[in-house]
Formats: C-alpha cells, sequence, structure tokens
C-alpha cells in the first residue's frame, strides 16, 4: 500500500449534510489519489488519505459517513471540541503533510492538490491557507497577524474601521475588500501571521514539534496560538496566505448558536494573553474586551436593533465576569 502524501482532517458535528458536501468536493480534486491499495503508475497524483472525526454527532453523521469509501472514520462517544478532535485524528495520520479543514468547506477547482504543490516548492513556509469565499463568492476574512496590546486596542475599540489604521496597526483581523475603506490585503498572496483553521495546510513535523493544538481551546482562538508557538519555535517557517486555490466556507455550522461564537473569539483573546504574556498586559485585555461589548450593546440600543441589542446584552453578562 502507498503511503500517502498528505492527510485531510476533518473534525465533524452535527453537520451531515455538510460534512458529505465538503468530501464531494474533495474527491474532486483531480490531483489527489484517494486508493492507495495499489500502485496506478500515475505520478502526477498525490496520495492522499481522508480523516473524519465525529464529535458525537446527535444526527445521521455517522450512519451516511460510515458508508463512504475511502475515507477513515473515527468516533468519540462525546464532544471533545475542535482542538482535541484535531490532535486524535492527526495521531493517527500517516501523511507528511496535514490539512485541517472545516466540514462547512467545499473545495473549488483542485484548491488542495494547488495549495500542496505551492507549500511542497517553498521550503521557507512551514503553513498555508487558500483564500476563503462566503456562498455568494464574496471574500470571506481569514486570519490576521498576533494579537498585541495595540492591535487588540484597535479592534475592540472599533479604530480598525477608520481609513488607513490597518496600514499603521498591523491587524488582528484584517477587512475584507467589500469593507468600506476597500482594503487590498486578501487580493494577493502575502506573508502573515496566522490563518483560520477552515483550511490550514502545514508541515507534518512542525505540527508534532510543538504538540499540536491546545486542548484548552475547545474551539476559536486554537490556530492563532498554535501558530504562535510555531512562530517562536521556528521563526524561520512562514505562513502564507494564496488566492490562487479557492475554497467556500459556509462557517458557523457547529456552533449551537450565535453567541457561542462572539464568546469563544473573546475567550480565545484572553486565553492568548494569559498564556503568552505577562498578567498585566491580561488585565488591560479584559478591560478592552468589557468596553467591546458594552459598547456594542450601547450602540444597537440607539440604533433601535432589538436583536442585535439582545445578542450583546448577552455577551456582557459574561464578558463582565472577566
Amino acid at each position: 500500500m502507498i503511503k500517502p502524501v498528505l492527510s485531510i482532517i476533518i473534525a465533524s458535528y452535527n453537520t451531515s449534510k455538510i460534512t458529505l458536501d465538503c468530501l464531494k468536493s474533495i474527491f474532486l480534486d483531480t490531483g489527489l489519489q484517494f486508493d492507495l491499495s495499489q500502485d496506478k503508475s500515475n505520478n502526477h497524483l498525490i496520495p492522499t488519505e481522508i480523516i473524519v472525526i465525529d464529535n458525537n454527532s446527535s444526527d445521521d453523521s455517522v450512519k451516511k459517513l460510515k458508508q463512504i469509501k475511502n475515507i477513515k472514520l473515527i468516533v468519540n462517544q462525546k464532544n471533545s471540541g475542535f482542538s482535541k478532535a484535531n490532535n486524535q485524528a492527526a495521531a493517527t495520520a500517516k501523511g507528511n503533510f496535514l490539512l485541517f479543514l472545516n466540514s462547512d468547506t467545499l473545495i473549488l477547482h483542485s484548491a488542495i492538490s494547488q495549495s500542496l504543490n505551492w507549500l511542497s516548492s517553498h521550503p521557507e513556509a512551514g503553513v498555508c491557507t487558500a483564500q476563503l469565499l462566503n456562498s455568494n463568492h464574496t471574500i470571506q476574512a481569514s486570519g490576521g497577524f498576533f494579537p498585541n496590546l495595540i492591535n487588540i486596542k484597535t479592534w475592540t475599540f472599533n479604530f480598525d474601521d477608520l481609513p488607513l489604521v490597518n496600514y499603521l496597526v498591523k491587524p488582528f483581523h484584517p477587512h475584507t475588500p467589500d469593507f468600506y475603506t476597500h482594503d487590498k490585503f486578501y487580493l494577493s498572496d502575502h506573508r502573515q501571521d496566522w490563518v483560520t483553521g477552515a483550511f490550514m495546510l502545514m508541515r507534518r513535523p512542525i505540527f508534532d514539534s510543538v504538540h499540536g493544538f491546545d486542548e484548552n481551546y475547545f474551539m476559536y482562538g486554537e490556530e492563532c496560538e498554535m501558530l504562535y508557538r510555531i512562530h517562536l519555535k521556528y521563526p524561520q517557517y512562514q505562513t502564507w496566505y494564496l488566492v490562487g486555490p479557492q475554497i467556500i466556507h459556509l462557517g458557523n455550522a457547529s456552533a449551537s448558536n450565535k453567541i457561542d461564537p462572539l464568546i469563544k473569539e473573546y475567550e480565545g483573546v484572553v486565553s492568548f494573553f494569559s498564556k503568552h504574556k505577562p498578567s498585566w498586559q491580561t488585565g488591560i485585555i479584559k478591560k478592552f474586551i468589557k468596553i467591546n461589548a458594552l459598547s456594542h450593546q450601547f450602540l444597537y440600543f440607539l440604533t433601535g436593533n432589538s436583536s442585535k441589542k439582545l445578542l450583546y446584552q448577552q455577551i456582557c453578562s459574561k464578558t463582565l465576569n472577566y
């Protein structure tokens, strides 16, 4: 049996149809080879394995996934979260490269093989991502620069919404081209500090050397934290955003409600500072987040947006505990 070069890892939770659609789009990547039982003497194909780890879904995910050939299915008895599930799957992976892929994604025009070919031919790069698109094919944000006191302040105080600010301060969350400032950040290949786990391709030895994702992160923020540890250990390796390979990312398919992603992002930032920065900085960051949540609640009160006001009212009740 041929040893896979690439291991694609997909964590799934109650996304039966979406996960199946994702798998179908992967199988359409003509640069990949999934039947590794024999050598087809097709040297241009990349030997690839797919590992799907189901986090105790209550829908028919497991039943449907068991019917799919050419995948390895791991079934958990509880929802262990994104970080732990990906680490669990990576421990069984055999590829020299790992692709962490969200279940709510659709691969366009051989984006996986394109990305792997690029990473293989750029030894200076340790990680790369594809261009993420919304379902209407507009550009979706994917990562940015590591959090620090300055860019978190501009983010939480919404200063980064002002013209030129993101050119002066490397943003934690850069704007997409459809924002009124028409930023061009996501319109060309470039280096950046971190990318989202929706599509994150990396060299296996790097992942293993930092022991993968921090399992204290259940979901949201774990990719930024892991890439920061990689940066500290291997400053020579670069992280790249590529515009050639493209995928559709539906977003938040596994979130139980609208509050979860926002709260988890706040918590992820606090966890990052608690782990990697002095304690006095963590205290300041908590105050920034409180101000951000309160200001949004007040803004939506003034504009009469009752649903958004209620959303941030619930968020405020959680963030005020910081």
